[in-house]
């Protein structure tokens, strides 16, 4: 499995900068917005691995994504924002629009150990 997003791309005469992931189970869903900020499409995929700044998604390899979307995280509200930087059959990497805060890192940590994922 491919950590591409993981490495965020430095400007040019910059250090690129590396984060911590943790690998995760757990279902999502893909949010495709359409005119008027409404939702438009939803689709199912498995969240294979996160870090604060991107995730590694298993996503059907038939379906076309556009480069922006959101993702939902099952039990959780939040809709992230995200990028598409890497696609590679059903492997999707994203890049999160803005940094996660580390403590919705932790809670999803806690509720993927809490049920019994690791």
């Amino acid at each position: 499995m491919s950590m591409k997003m993981h490495v965020a791309e430095a400007k040019p005469g910059q250090l690129a900068t590396t984060y911590q992931h943790y690998f995760i189970e757990r279902p999502c869903r893909i949010l495709i917005i359409g005119q008027h900020l409404k939702a438009k499409t939803k689709y199912q995929c498995l969240l294979r691995h996160i870090s604060i700044a991107g995730a590694m998604l298993d996503f059907n390899a038939a379906l076309m994504v556009p480069k922006h979307f959101f993702l939902e995280i099952d039990g959780f509200k939040e809709e992230i924002g995200c990028s598409q930087v890497h696609r590679n059959g059903a492997e999707l990497g994203v890049r999160f629009n803005m940094l996660l805060a580390p403590d919705f890192v932790s809670r999803l940590i806690r509720m993927q150990f809490s049920s019994g994922g690791f």
